[in-house]
């Protein structure tokens, strides 16, 4: 792999806050996590509630609580420790890997929208297909801030496959991804590392421009990212 440049990267002015809006961050998860528990049944809700409890007790050194029967009160759980852990919404994503991991099994477990890399090199280049990158990238910042979801830094460069590659400086799943990268909880079926992030911003570039996007973490926890994105 060629050495990549950070300085190569542009860097958007910082967001006008530290961290995302933990509430709509939670919120969106239990939507998500909602439609798992109606595919795989009331135990997919009991095993994600008890590894989030344990992951989330580790960080704030309290006993997790016994009580908790549903997602909702899961939810309302998490932010109401925001003041000892920012990120809950880092504990139910790792609670969402491991529950995956152990019902589907280590091969082919996260089988989420976006995994479709076996056509990547199909289609046209993005110059080819009429997409002004740049316009689209400014529109996800400028979206993501006004939403208090994106991180506070993110800068973004062209890269040579015809796609567009992301830099995040200090991502706020971090502590998620150390925790489920060292227990092997984020391949994706092809061995590749999954990266929520990447997978949701690919989503948004298949929205905006009707075309697929593939997505590959290039680097992780040097202390930045950097997320490649490509069209096919």
């Amino acid at each position: 792999m060629t050495e990549l440049k950070i300085s190569d990267f542009k860097m958007f002015e910082n967001a006008p806050y530290e961290l995302p809006d933990a509430k709509t961050f939670v919120d969106a998860n239990v939507v998500g996590l909602k439609a798992q528990e109606k595919l795989f049944g009331p135990v997919f809700s009991t095993l994600l509630i008890k590894h989030t409890l344990q992951f989330v007790a580790k960080r704030i050194g309290e006993k997790p609580p016994d009580d908790i029967k549903n997602l909702d009160q899961l939810a309302e759980y998490l932010l109401s420790k925001t003041d000892k852990y920012p990120t809950p919404y880092c504990a139910l994503m790792y609670g969402q890997f491991k529950t995956e991991n152990e019902l589907q099994g280590k091969t082919g477990a996260l089988t989420r929208v976006g995994e479709m890399s076996f056509y990547r090199g199909f289609g046209k280049r993005v110059e080819e297909k009429d997409i002004n990158l740049d316009d689209i990238v400014h529109n996800v910042r400028k979206i993501s801030v006004e939403m208090r979801l994106s991180p506070k830094e993110f800068g973004y460069k062209h890269n040579l496959e015809g796609g567009v590659d992301f830099l995040f400086p200090n991502c706020f799943f971090r502590d998620m991804c150390r925790q489920a990268f060292s227990e092997g909880l984020i391949k994706r079926p092809d061995g590749r590392m999954h990266c929520d992030l990447g997978s949701t911003v690919s989503q948004y570039l298949k929205v905006v421009t009707s075309y697929e996007w593939d997505f590959e973490c290039l680097e992780f926890d040097k202390p930045h990212c950097i997320v490649r994105y490509v069209v096919f």
